[in-house]
């Protein structure tokens, strides 16, 4: 029985050996991806946009594809240190020395053919970082203030047509789900413009404030006239107003009546035609106003002689 099991596996290997010499024998067509390393000097800068990879695709038997295949995997280092004008770069001699690629296997085609090079004089300035993260707090909480960023600008240097166009540099996408502390964290820049722009540095810090949700109302906040003129006095009925806010419990308990300012611009009271008037209420800018009682006043203008 296990003679009868060696005679199984051997017949089977033996097989599979004939089917891989008889399939490898045929030919078939490979696609290859082949990475840029693209050298440049500190005093050059692209204007022209590069691929990352370049494709080739190769038709032959199927051994020396899969010498091709097994080989080392090749890179194409393009070394544009030492060119100081515009030019056109053909690569297929290259890749077919980097791959090492047997005579009787056809180059079907290469993808990009050509590779154009246009220089531009280097510049740098600083861009705002924009913060792409979506952070979603617990049920429950919520979103302290803004996030901070650390830095919130960075360097940025590359060709001077490509500078110019930049209004910030973002951060890579990114959400944060269910969070019910402040927490920081650090996050990669994303670079859309690769081999054209350099960042410095490539992170930034991103820290948010997240606290328990609560609900506070200032009561009896004082209505002022603003623009009164010397001759004129104006009864505000009522004189007080009540301010609803939302926002984390620790910020909520440093807001005091004396951090909002509730006015009435005379100059509004003189052009109104309804009788009732919307004050203009101003708060820290940290802050959620959701409510405030009354929505709006009435007013009684009269002249200081009037008794």
């Amino acid at each position: 029985m296990k003679r009868n099991i060696i005679i199984i596996i051997i017949s089977f290997i033996f097989a599979l050996a004939i089917w891989l010499y008889i399939s490898l024998s045929d030919n078939y067509i490979v696609n290859l991806s082949i990475p840029i390393d693209l050298k440049l000097s500190q005093k050059q800068a692209l204007a022209s946009e590069l691929p990352n990879t370049i494709e080739i695709s190769l038709k032959g038997k199927g051994w020396d594809l899969l010498t091709v295949m097994l080989g080392h995997k090749p890179v194409y280092i393009l070394d544009l240190s030492n060119y100081k004008r515009n030019i056109k770069i053909s690569p297929l001699s290259d890749l077919k020395n980097i791959i090492g690629i047997p005579e009787h296997i056809t180059v079907l085609n290469v993808y990009p053919d050509t590779l154009d090079i246009i220089f531009d004089n280097i510049t740098e300035k600083y861009l705002k970082v924009k913060n792409n993260l979506i952070v979603v707090p617990k049920e429950g909480y919520i979103i302290v203030g803004n996030p901070r960023i650390e830095p919130d600008s960075v360097k940025v240097y590359g060709a001077s047509s490509i500078i110019m166009k930049l209004k910030s540099i973002p951060t890579v996408s990114l959400t944060i789900e269910n969070v019910s502390q402040k927490f920081t964290r650090v996050v990669n820049l994303k670079d859309t413009l690769t081999n054209l722009i350099q960042i410095e540095p490539k992170t930034v810090t991103i820290s948010y404030n997240i606290e328990l949700l609560a609900e506070r109302k200032l009561e009896g906040i004082d209505v002022f006239v603003t623009n009164l003129p010397s001759d004129k006095e104006v009864v505000i009925i009522p004189p007080k107003i009540d301010l609803i806010f939302r926002g984390g419990v620790n910020q909520l308990s440093k807001l005091s009546n004396d951090d909002v300012n509730v006015s009435i611009d005379f100059k509004v009271l003189e052009k109104d035609t309804t009788g009732f008037i919307t004050p203009d209420i101003r708060i820290p800018i940290d802050y959620n106003l959701i409510k405030y009682e009354p929505s709006q006043f009435q007013y009684i203008i009269k002249n200081k002689s009037e008794q």
